[in-house]
């Protein structure tokens, strides 16, 4: 039986989902033992709120990533198939933080993911749109 290839690319955007649904869905006393057994991740959570309150950074950067990570694992995706699968997983993973203890699920958490992860999708195809094109492969040494 052969089993199919599988790219490196795509495995890692299926590490970076599998992350990303960690992370959305443990429980808050998961995070905040992070956050007490690594001062380091304390004192960037304090940054970012010093920064920017009220912004959920934790939410953005985790879909800015899988976002990123789509753009090279399912490189046909559309950036409307895109938009459509974040928000799906986005409303999934809010609808089941209703049930996990210390979470709360809100409308503007889907909002932030899926921006969060077009954004990351974004800076991915710019990235990819610069190696593909022709002007900028022909300044780069061989």
């Amino acid at each position: 039986m052969q089993f199919p290839s599988i790219s490196l690319h795509r495995i890692i955007f299926l590490l970076t989902l599998a992350f990303v649904m960690l992370v959305m869905l443990a429980p808050s006393s998961a995070l905040e033992f992070l956050r007490v057994e690594y001062s380091w991740v304390d004192r960037v959570a304090d940054f970012l709120d010093l920064i920017a309150p009220g912004v959920d950074f934790d939410h953005l950067s985790a879909f800015v990533a899988l976002g990123f990570a789509v753009r090279f694992g399912w490189p046909t995706g559309r950036a409307r198939h895109v938009a459509v699968g974040l928000l799906a997983l986005a409303s999934l993973t809010e609808f089941i933080q209703i049930w996990i203890p210390g979470r709360v699920a809100s409308p503007f958490h889907t909002v932030m993911d899926v921006v969060g992860g077009m954004g990351g999708f974004g800076v991915a195809w710019l990235l990819t749109y610069a190696w593909g094109h022709e002007a900028l492969r022909d300044h780069h040494p061989h």
